[in-house]
């Protein structure tokens, strides 16, 4: 897990003739992201010659942030331009942008932090976990093979046009692979061995293991929460308010399975109530720390609950298929059952995957970011890049 990195400032020394085209250097280099501080402004910034009448030259200063320090000195190097860059310490009073700094497997995933909003420096960046999360949660609500090969193809041929649809190449192999699990193809339950089971012959496991999953998917969550205290050093304030609700979460999921996990939920009770005595000294903590685990309790459970919508969706998927098969019994003609059949997977795939992804953006962002996600941050925006090469005056494009 990483969080996301800050740009780093610099301050460009120049000469006023090249100010003008210095902003459209950086433009074209994508590199730089412009933050005026202190500016002065001089007559003859701008005209040729740039002096001032006693013959001193005449200088402009640039500020900003660069998310590539390496990249923009060799673009001004490159350029000929008469200015030098440094990167100084930057300003107290400003807030640098953050980065995201992901390999490309992983960008499309970025989707989900951007719809909330820029995670805050000391913050968590999920979109990592996300690559696997995401495509779990989707495949299981759709998990046909043929369908699932369907949406790969669709997210091959369109993601250079459309990058989110990335998404779909991903989505795609978790409902191929869940297809198989499912035992459906192409809408027909049977047309392949069932790895596990049929979701309309036996539901209830169906239902439960996605909950199983959002369990450890919180917890998860709320284990970030420590890591991002370690970040912040307010690790020993997150041991004494927060590890105790975590410890006692843990042990009412696994008592659910094995009597032991009621001697974990007591010792986190034990953890939440000392570390809030040690914190304030006094006796009247120990109900608030017990009101406010008793209620923290509650709202997660409603949390890890909502998980069982992928079961419920999973289970809607396959009595969508089932209906199309059941009306297409009657037909006769070979040529017009597939016709109808293919026609009946189209409208199923562009039903299911509006909404297997409605409800996987859904659980994401209100189940899981609400347990550790903070937008404090603020987003590195480079500036835009010239309409055409013509516009940077005697410089090359990096």
């Amino acid at each position: 897990m990483i969080r996301p990195q800050p740009a780093a400032w610099f301050e460009i020394i120049a000469a006023a003739d090249d100010a003008c085209d210095i902003p459209k250097l950086l433009a074209a280099a994508g590199c730089a992201e412009i933050e005026p501080v202190a500016s002065v402004q001089a007559a003859g910034i701008g005209q040729p010659g740039g002096n001032l009448p006693d013959g001193r030259n005449i200088y402009a200063r640039i500020t900003g942030w660069t998310s590539d320090a390496e990249k923009l000195a060799a673009c001004l190097e490159r350029s000929h331009a008469r200015a030098v860059v440094h990167f100084p310490k930057a300003p107290e009073a400003l807030q640098p942008p953050l980065i995201l700094r992901n390999p490309g497997w992983i960008q499309p995933f970025e989707i989900f932090s951007r719809l909330v909003g820029m995670p805050g420096r000391f913050s968590a960046d999920p979109s990592g976990l996300l690559m696997f999360v995401a495509p779990i949660l989707f495949g299981y609500m759709f998990g046909d093979v043929l369908q699932g090969l369907a949406l790969i193809v669709i997210g091959l041929a369109l993601q250079w046009r459309w990058p989110m649809l990335r998404l779909l190449v991903a989505g795609g192999v978790a409902a191929v692979v869940f297809g198989f699990v499912f035992g459906a193809a192409g809408g027909i339950h049977g047309a392949v061995p069932a790895l596990w089971v049929d979701p309309l012959a036996e539901p209830l496991p169906v239902l439960l293991v996605p909950i199983a999953f959002g369990g450890a998917l919180l917890t998860l969550g709320l284990a970030l929460t420590g890591l991002e205290a370690y970040w912040r050093g307010r690790l020993v304030n997150w041991l004494c308010r927060d590890a105790g609700f975590l410890t006692v979460y843990v042990g009412v999921l696994i008592a659910i399975l094995h009597p032991a996990g009621q001697v974990l939920a007591v010792l986190g009770l034990a953890i939440q109530i000392f570390g809030r005595l040690w914190q304030e000294r006094r006796i009247g903590a120990v109900f608030a720390a017990v009101g406010e685990l008793l209620e923290k309790l509650a709202q997660i459970s409603i949390n890890t609950l909502s998980f069982v919508r992928v079961g419920a969706f999973a289970m809607a998927h396959a009595g969508l298929s089932s209906a199309l098969v059941s009306m297409l019994k009657g037909v006769e003609c070979t040529s017009a059952y597939v016709l109808l059949l293919v026609a009946g997977n189209a409208v199923i795939i562009v039903i299911e995957v509006l909404v297997a992804s409605i409800q996987t953006t859904r659980l994401v962002l209100f189940e899981f970011f609400t347990r550790f996600f903070e937008t404090t941050g603020r987003e590195f925006r480079p500036l835009p890049p010239p309409e055409s090469p013509e516009e940077i005056r005697n410089v090359p494009r990096t």
